[in-house]
């Protein structure tokens, strides 16, 4: 994998489950954290590995434990001016990102293994795959339409995007691939093969 697929893995994990963060020392300063956090320490790590092959340093891996009934979850940070203000130009978001996420136009105007690489990155964030399907499940619509998009350019169609209400209040979307569908893009997404006997 060349830099630049290494950077398009990096830019689709941290669509799924990273964040830049506002946050202040206690000076009142901005400290620009680069933060990564999931329930598998392995993909933390990788995310780590990513981060010193793309910009030569390590962030600090910590984990948490959380209710007794949910998983330990394990965090990456680094903060970096520097990284967030390039990671800020190519048109990654700061603070919440849900409304806002979309998918950067240096990953729309990439080769086919950048896409791949990344559609892999947000896959195993975000989505989850199994025998009969691969679903991706956000509170970022505009996200997921420009997922469908990027995956169709994979299986020759755009998928439609699910809409939720959960408890009421909150929205949530849904964008999910059929056996067939998941069979081709697997096939043909030399990445995303990777996540082949993944649950």
């Amino acid at each position: 994998m060349n830099r630049k697929e290494k950077f398009a893995l990096f830019l689709g994990m941290l669509s799924g489950d990273g964040c830049l963060s506002i946050a202040h020392n206690g000076k009142g300063y901005r400290d620009y954290p680069i933060d990564f956090c999931n329930t598998e320490e392995d993909k933390v790590k990788l995310f780590d590995s990513l981060f010193f092959d793309l910009f030569g340093v390590h962030g600090t891996i910590s984990s948490t434990k959380r209710a007794e009934n949910r998983k330990r979850i394990w965090i990456f940070r680094k903060h970096s001016v520097k990284i967030a203000k390039e990671l800020k130009k190519i048109g990654f978001p700061e603070g919440v990102k849900s409304d806002i996420l979309r998918i950067t136009k240096r990953i729309k105007n990439g080769t086919r293994k950048e896409k791949s690489a990344f559609i892999y990155g947000v896959l195993i964030t975000y989505g989850s795959v199994n025998d009969k399907r691969i679903l991706f499940h956000s509170g970022s619509k505009l996200f997921l339409e420009d997922m469908s998009k990027l995956i169709g350019e994979f299986i020759g169609r755009n998928k439609p995007i699910k809409e939720f209400v959960q408890r009421e209040i909150y929205k949530s979307y849904q964008l999910c691939l059929n056996k067939e569908e998941k069979d081709i893009l697997l096939s043909k997404c030399p990445h995303a093969t990777m996540v082949l006997g993944r649950s």
